[in-house]
């Protein structure tokens, strides 16, 4: 398996997802200096276990009870596929020409042997894939992180990752079709392909003492792992799905890594 950048967010989007379970405030809230807005942050991540609980973990469910686990692997990989060019933007930004051109190479490959991204053709003929986002590309700029905050429905975030989620909707190809009757329920397979890939860890969260802690630990540190990947050094936790589920194909090792941080 490999890490990479946060979802609609994606990703993504995905990392947004995790609230499941209760939150209960502690007396020391509002201790965490990355934290400042906490009061607020706890309030819409309540807001955001309901809905999921109501909605978007029963969708999630059903989702990964009709689909076998081929076709969801497909699915995440249409959808990687279309935030290569964001990839490439990005990469380009940050000072990775190279990186960005390949990442060019892998939209127009699995876009057509690949079947729009169903099959990861690219990494077959030795073209890896590298995920980043405008966040990173904010923090090369020497943009600081900013406070952690949480973005309704979305999830977890900073100020600045927060911030640079509006540039990567606008790089991802379905703002531009323009067809309500597709862009809508693209965004909502999305959505859902997200939350379901998801399910473990946030059943692993649930089981914490206060997930919403536990919730804004694993995310700042999966960022700062993003950090400490392109300098080189590789920190893989159970938790890395929280970051970026669209980039893990291997469920079953993904439900090893689960079954091992619970056994600790």
């Amino acid at each position: 398996m490999k890490k990479s950048k946060i979802a609609l967010t994606s990703t993504l989007l995905a990392g947004a997802l995790a609230v499941t379970g209760c939150a209960q405030i502690p007396t020391e809230q509002g201790g965490d200096p990355r934290d400042p807005w906490e009061p607020v942050n706890r309030w819409t991540f309540g807001l955001n276990q309901g809905f999921d609980k109501v909605i978007f973990r029963p969708l999630a469910k059903g989702y990964e009870f009709i689909a076998p686990e081929p076709v969801r692997i497909g699915i995440r990989g249409i959808f990687r596929n279309t935030m290569e060019p964001a990839n490439a933007v990005n990469s380009s930004l940050q000072g990775k020409v190279e990186q960005g051109i390949l990442s060019l190479f892998r939209l127009v490959i699995n876009s057509t042997v690949g079947v729009g991204g169903f099959f990861d053709v690219a990494a077959k003929v030795d073209i890896p894939r590298k995920e980043t986002d405008f966040g990173e590309t904010l923090r090369v700029w020497g943009i600081p992180n900013g406070p952690y905050i949480i973005i309704p429905i979305l999830g977890p975030s900073t100020l600045r990752d927060g911030l640079g989620m509006i540039p990567e909707v606008a790089l991802d190809p379905n703002t531009y079709i323009g067809e309500a009757w597709f862009t809508w329920p693209w965004w909502g397979v999305k959505f859902v392909t997200i939350r379901a890939q998801l399910l473990p860890v946030t059943d692993l969260l649930q089981h914490t003492v206060d997930p919403y802690i536990a919730t804004r630990n694993a995310y700042l540190q999966n960022r700062q792992s993003v950090i400490q990947e392109e300098e080189g050094i590789t920190i893989l936790t159970p938790q890395d799905l929280l970051l970026n589920p669209l980039d893990y194909e291997d469920e079953a090792e993904d439900a090893e890594l689960i079954k091992k941080e619970k056994k600790e």
